[in-house]
């Protein structure tokens, strides 16, 4: 027993410290970097292990205590269950960040109808799952948290695979790709750790506690694997000195921006207000807030002053002409 509490402890020290990394890499990155796909990176790290915690240690510090009480065992079957579940918006809004990271990061525009269908889909799959357990079509097995394991590792990496799919056909020149050096074969590489974890996991209590721990180990491990390697790859990357070459053709050029995209940025940059730009371009109000919204996700920014002063970063000059 006190090699157990032994190899928990350290398993839980070890874990901790693999949650630390992920959300201040994610962190350091949004800091540095100032661009909207590092926030929504940050974010995921934030939910991904707030899940981990709760629905992980949180499930076996209970477990420990409860094994006190002389509990029913329908009862404990039924807490098994019902502990975890209650973190599950937390996994799914972690989900949510990591597919809205791969698509921004491979060029794709994420609309509102994405995150209006999302989140109606997964709490159609839990109120099927919920009907299917209260009309006995599937059963719980002996040890429940197999089978509430098992179905999140079935959506985990549903998710996964979508999100490695978008890596196959990225948008000519996706810009953030080239930024943060994840490319197609780093992410076949964390996807293949995500079917390593998903396996461990399914079958955690092969070996006792001592799978239970590697099986935790490898989840939190992997989870930290694309903040990590952005912050590695940025990091290795020269300094930026004093001298620029890149003109604002250039800048254009990098982050796929139009000619009208460009002349609203370099009336953004100029200090012009959106109805300011309406007029002296002869558009409509609407029309320039869908070139703002263009320009930010092609470069990663999410407000004015971020593109204003990625555009003086990247060219070295506050007076720009096209």
């Amino acid at each position: 027993m006190q090699i157990e509490y032994i190899f928990y402890i350290a398993t839980f020290i070890i874990s901790a410290g693999f949650a630390v990394i992920g959300i201040m890499s994610s962190y350091q990155l949004y800091q540095s970097q100032q661009k909207a796909t590092f926030q929504i990176l940050l974010y995921q790290q934030i939910f991904i292990f707030s899940f981990f915690i709760y629905g992980i240690w949180g499930n076996l510090a209970i477990r420990e205590i409860i094994g006190d009480f002389n509990l029913s065992t329908e009862l404990t079957n039924k807490l098994a269950i019902f502990i975890p579940v209650i973190g599950i918006p937390f996994m799914v809004v972690s989900w949510f960040m990591l597919l809205r990271f791969g698509f921004i990061l491979n060029g794709y525009k994420t609309s509102k109808g994405f995150a209006i269908s999302y989140f109606p889909i997964f709490i159609s799959i839990v109120f099927i799952l919920a009907l299917l357990l209260q009309k006995g079509v599937l059963q719980i097995p002996v040890n429940p948290d197999i089978f509430i394991i098992r179905v999140i590792v079935s959506l985990n990496f549903a998710v996964h695979f979508i999100f490695l799919t978008s890596f196959f056909k990225p948008k000519r020149n996706a810009p953030l790709i080239k930024e943060t050096g994840i490319n197609k074969q780093l992410v076949l590489l964390y996807f293949s750790g995500v079917i390593i974890y998903s396996i461990a996991l399914s079958f955690y209590d092969l070996w006792g506690f001592i799978s239970t721990c590697i099986s935790i180990i490898l989840l939190f491990g992997v989870s930290i694997f694309i903040p990590l390697v952005i912050k590695i790859n940025m990091d290795m990357q020269p300094k930026q000195s004093t001298n620029y070459n890149i003109d604002f053709d250039a800048f254009c050029k990098l982050y796929e921006i139009s000619k009208r995209e460009a002349e609203v940025v370099l009336e953004i940059c100029s200090g012009l207000s959106n109805k300011a730009i309406s007029e002296k371009l002869f558009i409509t109000l609407q029309t320039v807030k869908d070139h703002n919204h263009r320009i930010y996700t092609k470069t990663g920014v999410q407000s004015r002053v971020q593109l204003s002063n990625l555009v003086r970063e990247k060219t070295g000059t506050s007076s720009l002409k096209i």
